[in-house]
């Protein structure tokens, strides 16, 4: 798909907000990979102060095998659950079946042991998932289960994606947005728009983890942003079965450059995701001239190559530059904090400070303004100033030699 018929796409919301996304029902691959089952209705009873039952379609055998993993999950933790249980149950791989007869017995037991526990959080027995709250790890866990249930065959994505463009595909691991989330210390006062949110497992884990007032993803090709809206309800599903809050989240499809989504990224946006590590240099244009140049004082961006120049003196040259209204600085980056590579990606962070281009102009017009003996002597002190650090940086080094 050309960026110029990206604009002509349909923007749609998640159900979080709306109808959901029509489905692509002639290449969508799930259909001819995943092994259908004629399975009922998955359900768990939920031991978690105020958790919902998990009721899941046994459709595909990969839903068994999550609510399995699941299972192994709830009862490593609280082994009364399991007395019923055949033993071995956990060592083997079961069928679905097996694992369908597995979740009756245990509803059986979890049911009154829930009754006995209402009204407790109960941590000292399901430590941090015994919280209301997400710590990193649980909401790692549980957009993972997300993640699997949505997406039974990952390397599928990559065929709904062109190489080497633009719209080549490629995931920033869940542990790398944690370390994103706590170093700029993103929270309930932010909204958190992901530019190209794939199949919006960053979405649904910043609302576990941060609670941000609003996190919105926006995806142009269309499969991946099918894939995003049941990665949404699954992810909504575990939530409300652990007990867990959440902050409100929202997935579109569309071309984020089409102005529908201006008041939303230029207005609303306090924190932007974008990783553009394979985007063009025509679209990083676009980018920065149709988006950056107007976004809000104090915005921040977050990407994987960076729009400024960290290093760059403004000067007359360049104040048409994004440098002129910006700071960029480097994140701290995790090793493999993304999936199309082991070694580290580094992260940027954009901050927009539309006052820098106004202190530039103030001490242009100061210098201009002060009498060339006074900026004379001012330039000899720099130049002071400067010799005298050069001999300490040397000195420093001297001593450091043991010289």
């Amino acid at each position: 798909m050309s960026e110029a018929d990206a604009g002509r796409i349909e923007e749609s919301p998640s159900r979080e907000v709306g109808e959901p996304v029509d489905a692509m029902p002639v290449n969508d691959r799930r259909s001819s990979s995943v092994e259908v089952v004629n399975g009922d209705m998955l359900l768990l009873h939920s031991i978690f102060y105020q958790g919902k039952t998990l009721k899941l379609a046994g459709t595909h055998t990969h839903i068994y095998n999550v609510v399995f993993r699941i299972l192994k999950h709830v009862c490593k933790k609280v082994a009364q659950l399991t007395v019923a249980f055949p033993a071995g149950w956990d060592n083997d791989k079961p069928d679905s079946a097996k694992v369908a007869s597995l979740c009756k017995i245990y509803n059986r037991v979890a049911k009154p042991f829930a009754s006995a526990w209402s009204g407790s959080y109960n941590t000292d027995t399901l430590d941090d998932w015994g919280e209301r709250n997400c710590t990193q790890k649980v909401a790692i866990d549980i957009t993972t289960y997300a993640y699997e249930l949505a997406v039974p065959r990952p390397a599928d994505l990559n065929h709904y994606y062109k190489s080497f463009t633009s719209e080549t595909y490629g995931e920033t691991n869940l542990e790398q947005m944690a370390s994103i989330i706590d170093e700029l210390n993103i929270g309930p006062q932010d909204v958190l728009v992901d530019l190209g949110s794939g199949i919006g497992q960053l979405v649904c884990f910043t609302a576990a983890y941060a609670k941000c007032r609003k996190t919105v993803g926006i995806e142009l090709s269309q499969t991946p942003a099918n894939y995003a809206n049941d990665l949404g309800d699954y992810f909504k599903k575990l939530m409300n079965h652990f007990g867990k809050t959440y902050g409100r989240f929202e997935h579109y499809q569309g071309d984020f450059l089409n102005p529908k989504f201006k008041k939303l990224i230029c207005e609303e946006a306090t924190v932007i995701f974008i990783n553009n590590f394979a985007f063009s240099p025509e679209l990083m244009f676009r980018i920065t001239n149709e988006l950056l140049q107007d976004l809000k004082h104090g915005t921040r961006i977050v990407t994987t190559k960076p729009f400024g120049d960290h290093k760059k003196e403004l000067t007359v040259r360049s104040v048409g530059d994004i440098n002129a209204i910006s700071h960029t600085v480097e994140l701290k980056s995790l090793d493999y904090g993304v999936s199309w590579t082991a070694k580290q990606v580094t992260f940027w962070l954009t901050t927009m400070d539309h006052t820098k281009l106004i202190r530039y102009y103030e001490e242009e017009r100061r210098k201009k303004l002060e009498p060339s003996g006074s900026r004379e002597r001012s330039q000899v002190t720099e130049k002071r100033k400067l010799d005298h650090k050069e001999r300490d940086n040397r000195d420093t080094s001297n001593l450091n030699r043991g010289g």
